[in-house]
């Protein structure tokens, strides 16, 4: 038996050691937002084709553990004449799937609602929502990603020495 072998086993049970308590690097803002707006679009993919989506403008990343941030995103859809809402919210955990888990939440609520964890996309949270509002009825959907790195724009370089 070689003097090495020893050795050699000894290091790499510590690189194996090593890296299971290494920190997972977190996922780009880019790749989370995508994933996010990706579980946004499986909802809207459910409704009567070519309804008019109207998107939150607001794109600012908000902070999260580890000097991370997360991606928040609303889109407003209205419903055509007739839309059975609470049918449609009913209808969605079993058209949606299984990567689509459904987060029970303990509110009770006015308006038909259902919330997921979007486990095929990077499990993203979407919660929604059919509200009755002065233009008329309208499916809400709001989507939050994990934690990722700030986006490009926002990272900083090192100081220069």
């Amino acid at each position: 038996m070689s003097i090495y072998r020893p050795a050699l086993a000894l290091l790499a049970a510590a690189a194996l050691a090593l890296t299971g308590c290494a920190p997972t690097p977190l996922p780009t803002y880019e790749a989370v937002r995508s994933q996010a707006q990706a579980a946004m679009q499986r909802v809207v993919d459910e409704l009567p084709a070519d309804l008019p989506i109207e998107k939150s403008p607001a794109d600012t990343p908000f902070g999260c553990e580890r000097d991370g941030v997360f991606y928040t995103g609303q889109w407003t859809i209205p419903t055509p004449p007739g839309f059975d809402g609470k049918g449609f919210v009913d209808g969605l955990p079993d058209a949606l799937g299984p990567e689509f888990r459904v987060e029970e939440t303990g509110l009770d609520l006015s308006y038909p609602s259902v919330s997921f964890i979007a486990t095929g996309y990077s499990n993203s949270t979407l919660d929604v929502s059919v509200l009755t509002r002065d233009e008329g009825v309208v499916v809400d959907i709001l989507s939050t990603s994990r934690c990722a790195q700030p986006p490009a724009t926002e990272r900083r370089s090192p100081p220069d020495t």
